[in-house]
């Protein structure tokens, strides 16, 4: 089983979001998986211009000449997508949408109706549909902040999302692995996300006893929140 994984932080390896995906990535490698992750900020990926060359001029191939060229093979290529995005705005980041929006060349042009829902059929049909699994995390305590953002992939993964790691309270993440007491407090949510990666690969979602783990709150929301505002004098939670 093929995994791509797509890091969208501008801040690549050093973000919080890197400090979700890598434990759940290890656990999908457990499993017996093949795993591949992509730093989308060190990738040349340029806006879509909506010309549609794609579908009229030259079908299944941009205009563009870039890294999205090769990065378009490799999503042919996998068994389940990982998009791991930092909340910005309440969607992804900018160049995780600019990625998103130059997969276009692998659907066809024509509107497709199935079911009672309507979209463009791929360019390549599989026997067995690619999974997608959204991982992300945020500033903010309350899980509604990701209602935007999970809606955006139930609609685009055309109901192959496989599963959804939600992180709020992340400004806590990188901090964690250097305090003990916090690490010790947070070693049930990382020991899930190796657990879901996992169950990914396995089972092909994630279960109820673990993402009962992964949505909880480890630390009171006004305890965080005053923390994040500077009024502890440590800067500790």
């Amino acid at each position: 089983m093929n995994i791509l994984a797509l890091n969208g932080s501008p801040r690549g390896k050093n973000g919080n979001t890197e400090v979700i995906l890598e434990p759940f990535l290890r656990g999908c490698e457990k499993a017996g998986a093949a795993i591949e992750i992509i730093y989308l900020a060190k990738k040349n990926i340029k806006h879509c211009s909506g010309c549609f060359s794609c579908w009229t001029k030259t079908p299944g191939k941009c205009v563009h000449q870039d890294d999205m060229e090769d990065l378009l093979v490799k999503v042919s290529e996998a068994d389940i997508m990982v998009y791991a995005t930092p909340l910005y705005y309440f969607t992804v980041t900018g160049i995780m949408k600019d990625f998103m929006d130059r997969m276009l060349p692998l659907n066809n042009k024509e509107i497709v109706k199935v079911g009672e829902k309507y979209g463009h059929p791929k360019r390549v049909e599989r026997e067995i549909p690619v999974k997608s699994v959204l991982i992300s995390n945020c500033g903010f305590p309350g899980d509604y902040n990701f209602s935007g953002l999970l809606e955006t992939f139930k609609v685009m993964t055309k109901g192959n999302l496989a599963g959804a790691i939600l992180c709020t309270q992340g400004g806590i993440l990188q901090t964690i692995h250097s305090n003990a007491m916090l690490e010790k407090l947070y070693s049930p949510f990382f020991l899930a996300l190796e657990t879901a990666g996992k169950e990914i690969v396995n089972q092909g979602t994630i279960t109820d006893a673990t993402q009962n783990i992964l949505n909880k709150d480890f630390i009171d929301s006004e305890t965080y929140m005053n923390a994040a505002n500077g009024e502890n004098r440590k800067g500790e939670l």
